[in-house]
């Protein structure tokens, strides 16, 4: 059975996303409380790389306000919030 996804363009038939080889598997979700920083330790799997998002508790108009997001390339996701505005929600991550 395949798995992944591809798509094409409808009139020229030109592929546009193929996600066939790789898919993100969930590890973890971590709460972020309003205003604070932290990390959180991916466990390894081989060479696969990392993928994270952040969604917001409810709805914000700035942008500013959500956590800086980055990682070290290995297993750690790090968030530092610099806005006064800082805003608490919920970081998604895994491995591809």
């Amino acid at each position: 059975m395949a798995i992944g996804l591809r798509q094409r363009h409808p009139d020229t038939g030109a592929e546009l996303i193929n996600i066939s080889t790789r898919l993100p598997r969930i590890i973890g979700r971590v709460t972020i409380a309003p205003g604070v920083s932290g990390s959180v330790v991916v466990p390894s799997s081989g060479n696969n790389p990392l993928f994270y998002y952040f969604a917001v508790d409810g709805a914000i108009s700035d942008y500013n306000a959500s956590p800086s997001l980055s990682d070290d390339g290995a297993n750690t996701i790090t968030w530092t919030m610099s806005s006064r505005f800082a805003v608490g929600g919920v970081l998604t991550y895994g491995r591809y």
